[in-house]
Parts: structure tokens; C-alpha cells; sequence
């Protein structure tokens, strides 16, 4: 009897040992799921962060931008304002966000534009009045641009003010001050500007700060209706001349309280299950040993698998991956990872939905368990990415095949309520331990083969080499001076002449980039047009391309040189970019240029991209006067019986066909069966590459229209093209 007390005493207390430390390791992982909570939380408002800061650097820098501009203007007259009027209109138009434009010799306001509803600030003086004079002692004495704010302006409103000071020549040759010229930011408009209303509306919180130039005390902007909560970010804008930083939150408070509670509620009933459990397995070992393991094994499920897929989870992986790998050092096994994701699938769930999204990565995980072997391990990374751990494989050749079968595997069409889609992946391979023997060496490695595999045009796999690690590096450099380059303007427009075969006279031109580049000199489109592509930055270079050509026709037409067309080559990204179509439509408008004379070059490939926004588009264009034409025709994918769907003028012929027109009959018929298609359309054609007479000759037998190449002229700066004459001898 006394046995039996003892027993269950023993039981008891081992059973509430067991709770406690349940309830204390349960606590821990609460804690642990509320910090991941807290850094997504963090993720995503560092991200809307980086987005808002972004557009309002951009809004910021239009008064920059203004301001050096007009004293420019102010430094080239001497002094004298009698052309602020027109010169602040064009300013004035050409950027938005900008409220009004001032002048202030001495620091007296003498010119507003606009004038009406601003006369009250005439004859203000901002150096010495203490409302409006903040930095303007520092701006003159280091001749640096500042922006004050906010300011109640006495005509009304608040706003942010950017000045430059101004200095002119005197009579010993040195700069005296002129004066400020000031650019000012309705405080609304600059915040309406940005997401920063429709976020505080949908519970975030925000704050836009800047430090004052004479005092260091920070003030604020504009803010949300409630104050920022504990959780939150804040980043520094790259404002000219001061210190600008925008702070965002969201108040979680709720979402950490819910998981706090059901953490520990969760805790709590399986500490109180695992302690039943060890009670009774402790009076009945046999039984109770069974239940424990089989709660325990639920347990681990509910930790490490991924409730969608049934795969193994990234957690699994972070914590079982140091065991397998040394398991395999120690067996001197070799291994491999695969680092995977399905090409554009956010595609998928943005048109066709989630729901369809998510059964899509349920069967891509039911063919990757039914190709893994028996020692291989299969994760679901997040998202659209999953892993494979091959273990103990023979060679880097047997990681490349299980790839390639991979690749296979996925490209089986996927058969979803009466609906067939068609998927591909791109994989990255990490050898290990050749590539690392660590999970962020050998991820990273896998990711870099992966973005590898993308670049070169998906749909494959890579095997990472060191190489990859210093492109990526050198990528990003690139990238680097990309953007240094359009910042300092170090680019340059070329024309090549495009001729009339018949009447033997240059009619039109095409303008071509390049880049003069400090280090490396004239650098061409193809070294640096893709990665413009790549980097997002092919939308800023394009619409530099497209208002330097606009401003070529407008200096022909003043210096009263005969009309002719400047044709602009359009990338797919231009093409279905928003507010395309208004960019041309406002710089025609302000260079008084007609659309007549006005081209735009774009590839077949560019066309098929997004079909139908592209005939979209291209129709306005061509409704304008603007003439389309069809860059490098017979490289792509189309035919000639799809033009008759696109508002096409024009067809060029890729300069392959022209060079071997004289010694290969097969593109002599292709290229005048190309011109007799084209003209049954009513499309004229333009040949590209002639390099010799006996091309032309054949060429005007045909009866092609226009041509281009090396023949009249290679591509020639500004000055060499207009001393070049018309008519062809």
C-alpha cells in the first residue's frame, strides 16, 4: 500500500516537473512567434517606408531642381528679371509640385509666378524677417542650397520653401550676393502626393520630420490623426541640403495580444496533456509510452510541416540542416541543394486569384515528393520557393540531372477547373560542402545560381560558380553607375540618316544613345541597355531619349533646317509603362514640335510581350500623326499576317537579310516577298544595314522604300548630322 502512495507521489511530481517546463519552453516559443510577428511587421513598414521616402526625395527635388535652374538664368543675364515670367512658366509646367516660383534680390521678394494670390509676399524680406529667414545666413555664407519649412506664408497657406542663393560678378571679379531665388511646396500637395493619406486610413501612423538648419530642433511636417506606436520604422529621406525623416507604424497590439493568448492557451492544454500523458504513462508505462511519443510526433508535425503542402517547413530546415550536414561530413558524403521558384507566378495569383495560386503549389509538391529519393529532403521555403536537399549523391552532374528532371516535371501542364496553365521553374544548385557547409553560405550561393538562371532567361538551372558571385557583384555596380550617369547627364544622342531609295534624299533619322562614360569612354546601347532593362531604370533613360529628340526637332525648326522624323527605339517596359502616352503628348505640347515628326521604333518581341496593351497604345500614337514602325523584322515571332491587326507605317528590315543579298538567294526572296506583303498592307519598308551600291540597286528594284546603313552615313552627334546635306550624290 505504502508502494502504491509512493508511486503515484513520484508520478505526480514528475508530472508536474513536466508541466512547468512545458509551460516555461511554450513561453519561449510565444515570445519567439511574437518577435517574428513584430519583424514581418517591421519588413513591410521598412518597405512602404523606402516607397513613401522615395516619392517625396522626388517632389523635393523639383525645388532643387527649379532653383539652380533659375539662377542659372539669373547668372547668365547679370541680374536682370525681365525674362522670369516666360522662363518660369516653362519651369512651372514642366514640373509638378511646385507652387510658386520667387525672386529676392538682397532678400526682398520682387517676382512671384504665379502672381495672383501671392502679392501679399511682394517685398517681403526673408533675410532679416524672423518668420521666413531660417538657414539664410548659412546659405549665404556657404553658397548651398537649403529648404525651410513648414512656413505660414502671408498670402495664405503653409508650405515648404527651397532657396538658393544667388552670386553675381562684380566689378574686381568676385561673387557678390545677389539675392535668393525660391521655389515653394504646398505642404498638402507634397503629402498627397504619396500613399501617406490612404495609409493613415487603413491604420497606419506617420510622421515627416526635419531638422532645423540654425536651431537642430526637429519639427514636424505633417502627421497621421494618431500618434506612431512603439512598433515602428523610420528612414532618411535624401532631401537636398537637410536632414528629412519619415516615420511609419501600425499598431499590432491586437494581433500580438491574440497570439499571446492563444499561445499560451495552446501551451497550457499541451502542458497539461503531455503531464496527464506522463502521468499515466508513469502508472502504466507500456500504454501511456505509445501516447507520449504519438503527441510528441503531433507536436513536431505542427512545428515543422507546411499546412498547405504537407512539405517540410523552413524551420524544419534551419533546424535539422547542421545535423544532416554533419551526418555527411562524417560519412564524407557529398550533397547538393536545389534553390527553386516557379517563373511569374505572382502573375498567377494577381490575375487568376490565390485559391487557383495555392492549388497550384499543392500539385507542384506532389510531383516533387514523387521524384525524390529516399534519402532526399523536400521544403517549402515560403511562397512559390521550395528546397531540396539531395543527400549523398556521386557527382555535381547527378544534382544537374535531378534538376533537369525537375524542370521537365514542372513544365506538365496543370489541369485546374476546365482550365490548362502552364508553369516553368528556374533552379540554382549549391554543392555542398564545395559551395558551403552552412545554410546561409549554401543559400545564398543556391540564390545567386537561381537569379543566374532568371537573368538568362528561365525556365533552367544553374550550378553556382564564384563567377556568379563576382557578376552579381559587378551587377550591382553597374547599377551603381547607371544611375550616377543619368544623375550628371553623361549621356548622348547619335542620328543615322534613313533615305529615300528613289529620290535619293535623307527624310528621317534614327536616334540612338550612348554614353560618355568618365573612365571608359563612349560606351554603346548594348553594354549597358540590359542592364537598364534589368535595373528598372530603361523607363528614366527612355523619357531622356524621348525630350532630347523633341528638343532636337524644336532647335531644327528654329535654326529653319528642313523637317524630317526622328525615330525613338521604345523597349517593352516603355511601351505598357503607365502615362506613357502623356509624357509624349505634354512634350510635344511645350516644345511645339508637330507628331508628324515624331517616330517610335519598337521589336516584334516587344509587341507579343502584352499584346493588346501594345495595340492599344501604339493606335493613340498613330491617331496623333506619330509614325509606328517595326524595328528588326524577321528576327522575331510574328508575321506578316499579324500586322494587319497593329497600327503599323512602317516595317524594317533586320540588316541580317541585307548583307548577304547579293550571294544568297534565300534572302533576296525572303526580303521581297517581305516588301510585296508589306505594300499589299499599305506599309511602306525600310531597309537597314546597306553598305554598298549593288545593295541599294537591288533594294530599288524591289521597289523597298527607305533604307539605313553605313552607305550615306554611320550614326553621327548633332553638329555632324546637320552639316550633312539632303540630297544624297
Amino acid at each position: 500500500m505504502v508502494k502504491i502512495h509512493s508511486n503515484q507521489f513520484f508520478a505526480f511530481a514528475i508530472s508536474c516537473l513536466t508541466f512547468c517546463c512545458a509551460l516555461f519552453f511554450g513561453s519561449l516559443w510565444t515570445k519567439a512567434e511574437n518577435t517574428n510577428l513584430i519583424n514581418e511587421q517591421t519588413a513591410l513598414l521598412t518597405k512602404i517606408a523606402n516607397t513613401q521616402s522615395s516619392i517625396l526625395q522626388r517632389r523635393l527635388s523639383t525645388a532643387f531642381i527649379t532653383t539652380r535652374v533659375l539662377s542659372y538664368e539669373i547668372e547668365y543675364n547679370e541680374g536682370n528679371m525681365d525674362w522670369f515670367e516666360r522662363y518660369a512658366t516653362t519651369l512651372f509646367n514642366s514640373f509638378d509640385g511646385i507652387e510658386s516660383l520667387q525672386l529676392a534680390p538682397q532678400g526682398k521678394i520682387q517676382r512671384i509666378y504665379p502672381l495672383q494670390g501671392n502679392e501679399a509676399a511682394i517685398g517681403l524680406d526673408i533675410v532679416s524677417d524672423s518668420r521666413f529667414n531660417e538657414g539664410a545666413q548659412a546659405a549665404i555664407q556657404d553658397n548651398k542650397f537649403i529648404i525651410v519649412g513648414p512656413i505660414n506664408l502671408v498670402q495664405g497657406g503653409r508650405a515648404i520653401i527651397g532657396r538658393v542663393p544667388v552670386y553675381l560678378d562684380n566689378e574686381k571679379d568676385k561673387k557678390e550676393f545677389w539675392g535668393f531665388i525660391s521655389a515653394l511646396i504646398n505642404i498638402e500637395s507634397l503629402i498627397e502626393a504619396t500613399d501617406l493619406p490612404s495609409l493613415d486610413q487603413e491604420g497606419y501612423q506617420y510622421s515627416l520630420t526635419r531638422t532645423s538648419i540654425d536651431t537642430g530642433l526637429i519639427t514636424t511636417i505633417s502627421s497621421s490623426k494618431s500618434p506612431l506606436t512603439d512598433i515602428h520604422v523610420e528612414t532618411n529621406l535624401l532631401a537636398p541640403a537637410n536632414n528629412w525623416t519619415l516615420h511609419i507604424s501600425r499598431s499590432i497590439e491586437s494581433e500580438i495580444l491574440s497570439n499571446t493568448l492563444t499561445g499560451y492557451f495552446l501551451t497550457a492544454w499541451v502542458a497539461l496533456l503531455l503531464a496527464i500523458a506522463l502521468y499515466l504513462l508513469l502508472m502504466q508505462p507500456d500504454k501511456l509510452k505509445a501516447l507520449v511519443k504519438a503527441k510528441t510526433a503531433e507536436l513536431e508535425e505542427l512545428a515543422y510541416k507546411d499546412p498547405l503542402t504537407d512539405l517540410p517547413n523552413r524551420r524544419y530546415l534551419q533546424d535539422h540542416l547542421h545535423a544532416q550536414l554533419a551526418h555527411n561530413k562524417k560519412q564524407k558524403n557529398l550533397a547538393a541543394f536545389i534553390y527553386f521558384d516557379l517563373d511569374n507566378f505572382k502573375r498567377i495569383n494577381d490575375t487568376i486569384g490565390h485559391d487557383i495560386g495555392d492549388k497550384i503549389l499543392v500539385t507542384v509538391a506532389k510531383r516533387l515528393n514523387e521524384l525524390k529519393g529516399k534519402s532526399d529532403l523536400i521544403i517549402r521555403l515560403g511562397g512559390d520557393e521550395f528546397g531540396i536537399l539531395l543527400n549523398n549523391i556521386k557527382s555535381q552532374a547527378d544534382a544537374e540531372q535531378q534538376a533537369q528532371v525537375i524542370v521537365e516535371c514542372i513544365r506538365v501542364p496543370v489541369k485546374l477547373d476546365n482550365r490548362e496553365l502552364l508553369l516553368s521553374t528556374s533552379l540554382g544548385i549549391a554543392m555542398i560542402p564545395e559551395h558551403g557547409n552552412d545554410l546561409i553560405s549554401i543559400m545564398q550561393n543556391a540564390d545567386i545560381a537561381l537569379y543566374q538562371a532568371k537573368l538568362e532567361g528561365k525556365n533552367q538551372h544553374l550550378t553556382f560558380t564564384e563567377e556568379m558571385r563576382v557578376d552579381t557583384y559587378n551587377k550591382i555596380q553597374d547599377e551603381h553607375e547607371l544611375s550616377r550617369a543619368i544623375e550628371n547627364n553623361e549621356f548622348e544622342l547619335y542620328y543615322q540618316p534613313q533615305f529615300d531609295l528613289s529620290k535619293k534624299k535623307i527624310i528621317s533619322a534614327e536616334a540612338l544613345i550612348r554614353w560618355n562614360h568618365p573612365d571608359k569612354g563612349l560606351v554603346f546601347p548594348n553594354d549597358f541597355i540590359p542592364l537598364a532593362e534589368n535595373s528598372g531604370k530603361i523607363i528614366e533613360l527612355g523619357y531622356w531619349v524621348l525630350e532630347s529628340s523633341i528638343a532636337y526637332l524644336a532647335r531644327r525648326k528654329e535654326q529653319n533646317k528642313p523637317d524630317l522624323t526622328i525615330h525613338i527605339n521604345l523597349s517593352s517596359k516603355q511601351l505598357c509603362a503607365p502615362g506613357l502616352i502623356q509624357s509624349v503628348q505634354q512634350l510635344l505640347s511645350i516644345y511645339q514640335v508637330p507628331a508628324k515628326l515624331l517616330g517610335f521604333e519598337i521589336t516584334e518581341t516587344s509587341i507579343l510581350e502584352d499584346l493588346e496593351i501594345s495595340k492599344e497604345v501604339l493606335k493613340v500614337f498613330k491617331d496623333m500623326g506619330i509614325c509606328i514602325s517595326i524595328d528588326d523584322f524577321g528576327t522575331g515571332f510574328s508575321s506578316l499576317a499579324q500586322l494587319k491587326n497593329l497600327p503599323v507605317s512602317l516595317l524594317k528590315i533586320d540588316r541580317g537579310f541585307v548583307m548577304d543579298l547579293e550571294e544568297d538567294i534565300d534572302d533576296r526572296k525572303i526580303v521581297e516577298a517581305i516588301i510585296a506583303m508589306a505594300h499589299k498592307l499599305n506599309i511602306k519598308v525600310l531597309a537597314e544595314g546597306i553598305e554598298t551600291q549593288a545593295q541599294w540597286d537591288r533594294l530599288s528594284s524591289f521597289h523597298c522604300d527607305f533604307g539605313q546603313g553605313y552607305l550615306v552615313s554611320k550614326a553621327i552627334t548633332e553638329e555632324e548630322f546637320n552639316q550633312i546635306p539632303t540630297n544624297i550624290e
